[in-house]
């Protein structure tokens, strides 16, 4: 047995492990936080921590870990925890996690008119007397012109509501159901949250369903991303661990409980006052959020448990929120095309127009939609990795330091921070602006393939020719150095770049695919809607450049925001647009491409920049 002391800021622990035992693993059950995207596989390389004490090395670091490292990082005992053996006494730093300062797309625009499926009616009851007999339920039912519509885990509190309360008392309904009997006229108190899980991030809204209006907002990060970046490392985690499912759906209800925790002491009202809840995300998030196993959605053909709207009861998932009101997901259209995409589109209003529509959210998964009231076709690609930071040697997500804007220009380089932070990565928009910068430049040839430091001796300007380097005998180029006030050098790397391209090639190829399928030409479509969070901060030029977007589209785009949040709002303030998110369903269409053999060549055809 060996000794592990483990420091992650004030948080000091000390283990006695066996010989041999994984580092990750170790860290994972005690519960510490890291930035791992591929939940420990040793690709993603984000798991970094310092080893202060013990022999385990740079030395000892295999190729791929070391490919991962930079020289002084292997230098100062920087390590993958995923690659450490512990094979003797250890002492381990961990960075504190940057996530708690994600910078997360939260708005999102929409003008509803206010129809909640949630209802309060206040009533005076007769009472009770030798002359009237009737059943505290068949009295409170017939006032109410409700009967058999008592939800039964109301009734037993019901008679001491009822003379507690000088049988004065308020039935809140849900549809035609009453799900609670509250003392006194309360009629002015109801609300509601409407909540977008995404695979990266989660936010919660918190609506006053008496008025319409938007109370408050609460944005995480998806705590099941320590289990995995993607969808299909989670999926795996569920298959690979017994309880795997369970600690899945635990982690996001749990944040959830923390959000409506938050909006109750915010606004001091009563979590049981919260009534109902509707629920976007991607297929496997609402999934995992339901408790619903996942692993047939993983392999062809991609088969969910539902994709019609699910109602669950609060107290089924553990949610505190009133125990009997109710938990609506929206439907889903395939098995990598779910809820979120759904309110994407009635948010953009594209499925009530005559005009032609190309929807596009660009996130952990990229999903697209083409249409407008005659129909919708989808399709979802495996874009957005690159795009926020994974597989990206300096990637991070947009994060207080993440390098968000980039400008080359003569001699020299220009950069922004999120939060006018010191450099510390670089997040997926100024992954974009720095391409197609470097492409603009020469920097990149068109085939993606990057200058060497002797070719740009030549060809490029002293200032940017100085900026070329290698790293692990590839060509790189430096964004930000320490010199400059970042905290590591920052380069895009080759790597980077073949990324990227693969990223940007599969989106573009999905555009190309649904506009073939539907027999459309560029000019036909007269709307680009940008949906979620990289879409509104990306520069809509660039992401034309390198060809994520095609160029005949560039003046046509339209960012609308946190359009999934927007929509499961919509659908919390109106019934009207419930059941406009079931007739989306059923006019929409899905296409899976990996069946296509036209999207192999295509996606060959849109590789290069």
């Amino acid at each position: 047995m060996y000794q592990v002391e483990v420091r992650q800021g004030n948080r000091l622990e000390k283990y006695r492990v066996p010989v041999g035992y994984n580092l990750f693993r170790l860290l994972k059950e005690k519960g510490f936080y890291m930035d791992s995207l591929c939940s420990g596989r040793g690709f993603c390389g984000k798991c970094k921590v310092r080893i202060v004490k013990g022999d385990t090395t740079a030395s000892q670091c295999s190729p791929d870990e070391a490919g991962h490292l930079s020289f002084i990082e292997r230098k100062e005992g920087i390590r993958l925890a995923c690659r450490v053996q512990v094979n003797e006494d250890l002492a381990v730093e961990i960075p504190e996690s940057s996530q708690r300062d994600a910078v997360i797309l939260t708005e999102g625009e929409s003008d509803v008119a206010l129809n909640p499926r949630v209802v309060k009616r206040y009533v005076e009851l007769p009472k009770p007397s030798l002359d009237d007999q009737s059943s505290d339920v068949d009295r409170l039912e017939k006032a109410l012109d409700a009967s058999g519509r008592l939800h039964a885990t109301v009734i037993k509190g019901l008679p001491q509501t009822l003379r507690a309360n000088d049988f004065k008392v308020t039935a809140v309904l849900f549809d035609q159901d009453i799900i609670a009997v509250e003392g006194g006229d309360t009629s002015d108190a109801k609300y509601g949250v409407a909540v977008d899980i995404g695979t990266t991030t989660m936010v919660g809204f918190l609506m006053d369903l008496a008025t319409g209006q938007q109370l408050d907002v609460y944005s995480a990060i998806n705590p099941q991303r320590q289990h995995g970046a993607d969808v299909i490392t989670r999926i795996d985690f569920t298959l690979e661990n017994q309880n795997g499912l369970e600690v899945l759906s635990g982690l996001v209800r749990d944040e959830i409980n923390s959000m409506l925790r938050a909006f109750c002491q915010r606004w001091n009202i009563r979590s049981d006052m919260i009534y109902h809840m509707t629920v976007v995300g991607n297929t496997i998030m609402m999934h995992l959020f339901a408790g619903l196993p996942v692993k047939n959605i993983a392999v062809s053909p991609f088969i969910p448990v539902i994709a019609r709207s699910l109602e669950l009861e609060p107290w089924q998932v553990g949610i505190n929120m009133c125990p009997s009101g109710r938990i609506t997901i929206l439907p889903m259209v395939a098995g990598y095309v779910g809820a979120d995409t759904i309110a994407a589109i009635m948010a953009s209003g594209m499925v009530e127009r005559d005009e032609l529509a190309l929807l596009i959210d660009i996130g952990t998964n990229g999903e697209i939609a083409l249409g407008n009231r005659e129909g919708i076709i989808t399709c979802s690609t495996a874009a957005g990795p690159a795009f926020e930071g994974a597989h990206i040697r300096y990637g991070m997500g947009g994060v207080k330091g993440a390098i968000s804007r980039v400008r080359i220009a003569g001699d020299g380089i220009r950069y922004d921070t999120i939060g006018g932070q010191p450099p510390r990565g670089i997040c997926g928009s100024g992954i974009v602006d720095a391409i197609a910068q470097m492409l603009k430049a020469g920097i990149v040839e068109a085939t993606g393939r990057m200058k060497n430091s002797e070719e740009a001796k030549v060809e490029l300007s002293d200032g940017l020719a100085s900026r070329v380097k290698e790293l692990d005998g590839k060509p790189a180029f430096l964004i930000a150095s320490k010199e400059e006030g970042a905290l590591d050098d920052i380069y895009i790397c080759q790597k980077d770049v073949r990324e990227v391209q693969l990223a940007k090639a599969a989106i573009a190829s999905g555009i190309h695919i649904l506009m073939r399928e539907m027999g459309v030409r560029y000019e036909d479509i007269q709307k680009v809607y940008l949906a979620g969070g990289f879409g509104n901060y990306i520069d809509y030029d660039h992401a034309a450049d390198i060809g994520l977007i095609p160029s005949q589209l560039r003046s046509k785009i339209v960012a609308i925001g946190n359009a999934a949040g927007t929509g499961a709002k919509m659908a919390l303030l109106s019934k009207g647009y419930m059941e406009m998110a079931e007739f989306i369903r059923h006019k929409t269409s899905y296409i899976e491409l990996s069946s296509r053999p036209d999207f192999q060549s295509a996606f060959v055809d849109f590789i290069s920049f």
